[in-house]
């Protein structure tokens, strides 16, 4: 397999456990507990920071690939980046929300709570998408000779919390992740 594809397919597992994170701080919101605002902004800084500018930069790639190997695959998957503004969209509107949380504005518990949920679920639902209908049609049709080509243009394009050495601006996320077992190797 490629090295972008495992790449990918790492980025995957690691935006999942990042929902799964951020899904229980969400659930304590809506318990009324208190929510780890320095890990919402870390985790919505890593999903607009390294999710939107490089990741979803990395699948487009692979997909004008696809495109040109097998056209017919690509339709079966849509606008690919189409669905990568769709979550960004619910992104900013999370992200807003937690500002004006944040700020003191008054931000209907209920309200918070959907948006939040909208991301999650947006973002769950895309993943799905890309590993049931475009990573095994990519895998399929691209040649040696395309994954050389893609790997070589992605290979500086490195997940910041698939690294061994800590990066501070990730710190409080990688020391939740290495807690919950899923990545011990962080720190």
């Amino acid at each position: 397999m490629s090295q972008t594809m495992e790449m990918l397919q790492t980025e995957h597992r690691i935006m999942s456990e990042l929902l799964d994170l951020l899904e229980r701080q969400v659930d304590l919101f809506e318990e009324g507990g208190e929510v780890d605002y320095d890990l919402l902004g870390e985790i919505i800084d890593y999903f607009r920071s390294y999710t939107d500018l490089y990741h979803h930069s990395k699948e487009d790639l692979v997909f004008e690939s696809l495109i040109k190997r097998d056209p017919e695959a690509a339709v079966t998957m849509g606008d690919l980046e189409a669905a990568h503004d769709k979550v960004n969209d619910y992104l900013n509107r999370f992200t807003h929300a937690v500002v004006n949380v944040l700020l003191g504005k008054n931000v209907a518990r209920s309200a918070f709570i959907a948006i939040a949920r909208d991301f999650l679920d947006g973002e769950r639902r895309h993943m799905t998408l890309e590993e049931t209908i475009f990573f095994p049609a990519a895998k399929k049709a691209l040649t040696d000779e395309d994954w050389k080509e893609i790997d070589a243009r992605v290979a500086k394009f490195r997940d910041p919390l698939h690294e061994n050495v800590p990066i501070h601006r990730f710190e409080r996320v990688q020391k939740e992740l290495a807690a919950e077992g899923s990545y011990p190797n962080l720190l």
